[in-house]
């Protein structure tokens, strides 16, 4: 019988390996995924190894916030939400190790948050050491330079994933005047190099119609978007306004499969429908989270954390008695307003971590 979590696996294994389409007009990335997909499986036989030899749970995904710093000052922005503390950030060597472990046990998919992540000096060169894994960068674009784009192009494993709120005035408005514009100029640039890049476009009840129900995904495949990740706005700042409706949140789960269908773009809903995998994929299930300084949590958008990667290997955090304990009690973690029930049960993860 097959697991959610195995069931998790082998959707996100056939979405990245095996869809080919969304490689279309992308001839040259075509060798190079055909050795992730072996590295995939070869990293999920070893997940499930360490499963069953060693009651140990390794995500096929994690997430890694390298900084706070950033280039934009974006409303509603969770990094700035959670004030970090700079001093404490980890330190570009300490990210390499987090990553070396994280493929040696496994990991299928390590994305690379911020802040903007393009302002840690040195992050390519660290990920252009691993030529079988695949790194989703998340990134406003705007500092995607020369010397950047020809890492990328030469690795063909490090994905940009460009954010957006929708057109012009939407983005503008929360992410500043001009973003747009210049978004837009590098990834027609990035489509004239035939390079693999995609868009993050956060949902709200304000902008669901403009992306969903028009042309947007469209325009945005016709200028060389291979992906688009659609993520349900999470009120960091505690600011439920502008959360999806229950009413669009049914319908954009409703839609998955046709929007898969009609576009060769990959689209990826966050958190999507989670219950098709027996609830919240967080904590380990489907994937964990480091963030700046360290922490191994369970969420992003849900900072609650027992161990601290500067002080053990990733071995010994994945251990974890919280992790573990919101994993066993999953099926109690229940969304209403947010994108996250694990925002959403804060307090009784905080009691957790007493």
């Amino acid at each position: 019988m097959t697991t959610p979590l195995e069931l998790f696996d082998e959707t996100m294994t056939e979405m990245l390996a095996k869809n080919k389409r969304f490689l279309l007009q992308r001839p040259s990335y075509a060798i190079k995924f055909m050795d992730i997909a072996k590295q995939m499986k070869k990293q999920s036989a070893e997940r499930a190894r360490l499963l069953h030899d060693e009651n140990l749970t390794v995500p096929p995904i994690l997430i890694i916030s390298i900084t706070n710093d950033c280039n934009l000052s974006c409303t509603g922005c969770y990094a700035c939400a959670q004030h970090r503390n700079k001093a404490e950030e980890m330190p570009i060597s300490e990210i390499g190790r987090i990553i070396n472990e994280s493929v040696d046990l496994g990991v299928s998919v390590v994305m690379i948050a911020g802040g903007e992540p393009l302002m840690k000096e040195g992050i390519l060169d660290i990920l252009q050491k691993h030529s079988s894994t695949i790194f989703v960068l998340f990134t406003n674009g705007l500092l995607l330079d020369t010397k950047a784009t020809e890492i990328l192009n030469r690795t063909k494993n490090i994905i940009p994933i460009i954010s957006l709120e929708g057109d012009q005035p939407t983005t503008d408005n929360r992410r500043g005047n001009g973003v747009y514009k210049n978004t837009m100029q590098i990834m027609h640039r990035l489509n004239e190099d035939k390079m693999l890049f995609g868009s993050s476009i956060t949902l709200t009840k304000n902008n669901f119609n403009d992306i969903i129900h028009s042309d947007y995904l469209d325009h945005l495949q016709q200028i060389g978007n291979r992906a688009a990740f659609l993520i349900e706005y999470v009120p960091a700042d505690g600011n439920f306004d502008i959360c999806l409706t229950e009413d669009q949140k049914s319908e954009l789960r409703s839609m998955e499969d046709e929007l898969t269908a009609k576009y060769d773009m990959l689209i990826i809903l966050l958190p999507g429908d989670e219950e098709r995998y027996g609830g919240c994929m967080a904590a380990g299930r489907g994937f964990l989270h480091v963030s700046s300084t360290g922490a191994l949590e369970a969420c992003p958008f849900a900072p609650f954390s027992d161990l601290n990667l500067k002080d053990m290997p990733l071995k010994t955090a994945l251990q974890s008695k919280l992790l573990r304990e919101i994993r066993d009690q999953h099926h109690l973690l229940k969304e209403s307003r947010g994108g996250c029930a694990l925002i959403e049960n804060k307090e009784w993860i905080a009691g957790l971590n007493q």
